[in-house]
């Protein structure tokens, strides 16, 4: 009975939830809830603290290919717990910066590690529920986005109320605690049912690059997931230059993050049944009128609503993304364009977003009006591109309701 329990692919996908939870309230709660601790206690400008966003995605676009690849020969719970270790060291690590580069050195290990988790996580959810791939990415992105709408509040509370460090050292050990048990249980049972004889096509990395279809996706990750992580640090600043303390302004990042996992779970079902392209087309000008409307407000509970389609359009990206690259390259290759795709949102959209908001938020005097409504432009862009975004025609992929049972 007790294997059974072990073997059952709901109690999986439960582990896997567990396991990812933290690390994704690490990338996308902990750096807006500390943006401002972290600009005091070393003396540094917005520019400077937007900078942090772009060393975690720097880290994610050095691991998503390489975890792409690596998943294929290590075991996936060695690598989910591989990865929850170095995450949460990382936390209490980082509780003893004495300058912003320590802080750079813990975005890049943070977010470097993260991918070790989302990447097999992914997979083999989507390996394990044929028929609700969509659904079930929604569950996983639920859980690592919506983390951070628990989190950042229990972040600000232990900030508060227990200061810097030990907030570090107090989540460093819940983290490893559920992240690592979990990760131990996390393995893919053997194949069930006929196997389908259809051949997968591997594409290597210079066919992928080819392919219109991804170089389209790539544009768009680059594009929208500037425009969507911004907020994550943006809230902090915004909030502050309108005369909000972090007890209040943290609202918006929770909100954000509230629409960032619930949309993950909603549009992710919604991607079982209609076109991906157009649910991102959708979500993609809700956030673009959001943005050029925020510049507009100074109520809290309007920022809030606003960032709200903002964090649905993010959080819809991640999800629907994934079963959309396994539609148009395959599940064999998932892993590897996938993670080619992450290398937009890693490289480019950290330096396009956080880092270049905050040189033109120090150049201006604070004029978020100018970095809204270029992030709207953004979103409108990405709107377009999505559309372009089909099935690539070398790809054969199996019946996979055949390979793993239905």
């Amino acid at each position: 009975m007790r294997l059974r329990i072990f073997k059952n692919k709901y109690f999986l996908l439960a582990c896997g939830c567990f396991a990812i939870f933290f690390p994704g309230s690490f990338v996308f709660g902990f750096p807006g809830v500390m943006a401002a601790q972290w600009q005091e206690l070393f003396n540094v400008d917005k520019a400077q603290i937007g900078r942090i966003m772009f060393f975690i995605l720097a880290g994610t676009g050095f691991s998503m290919y390489l975890s792409g690849k690596l998943q294929e020969k290590m075991a996936p719970h060695w690598m989910i717990l591989t990865g929850n270790f170095f995450c949460a060291l990382s936390i209490g690590l980082v509780g003893y910066a004495t300058s912003i580069t320590h802080v750079y050195i813990w975005a890049f290990a943070e977010g470097f590690f993260c991918g070790f988790v989302y990447i097999p996580c992914l997979t083999i959810y989507q390996k394990l529920f044929p028929a609700s791939k969509g659904l079930l990415t929604g569950i996983i992105n639920l859980t690592f986005g919506g983390s951070s709408a628990v989190m950042s509040p229990v972040f600000s509370f232990l900030l508060v109320s227990k200061g810097y460090g030990s907030t570090c050292l107090i989540t460093m050990a819940a983290a490893i605690s559920m992240g690592m048990a979990c990760a131990l249980f996390i393995k893919l049972p053997e194949p069930t049912g006929k196997k389908d004889l259809t051949i997968a096509t591997r594409l290597s990395l210079v066919q992928t690059i080819s392919l219109k279809p991804f170089r389209y996706l790539w544009c768009v990750w680059a594009l929208a997931g500037a425009a969507g992580v911004s907020l994550i640090m943006l809230s902090a600043t915004f909030g502050q230059a309108l005369g909000y303390d972090v007890t209040q302004y943290v609202m918006i990042l929770t909100c954000f993050n509230i629409l960032n996992g619930i949309g993950r779970l909603v549009c992710g079902r919604l991607a079982d049944y209609f076109p991906k392209q157009k649910i991102l087309m959708i979500v993609f000008l809700f956030a673009s009128a959001a943005y050029f409307l925020m510049p507009f407000f100074k109520n809290l509970y309007m920022l809030s609503f606003l960032a709200c389609f903002i964090g649905l359009a993010f959080g819809t990206m991640f999800t629907v993304s994934a079963p959309l690259v396994t539609e148009c390259f395959g599940l064999e290759n998932f892993g590897r364009v996938f993670g080619l795709v992450f290398t937009a949102y890693g490289f480019l959209a950290g330096f396009l977003g956080p880092w270049l908001s905050g040189i033109v938020l120090d150049t201006t005097r604070g004029n978020f009006t100018i970095v809204f409504t270029g992030f709207a432009f953004f979103y409108l862009i990405s709107a377009f591109l999505i559309l372009q975004v089909r099935k690539a025609a070398v790809i054969q992929t199996p019946d996979l309701n055949q390979v793993w049972g239905k």
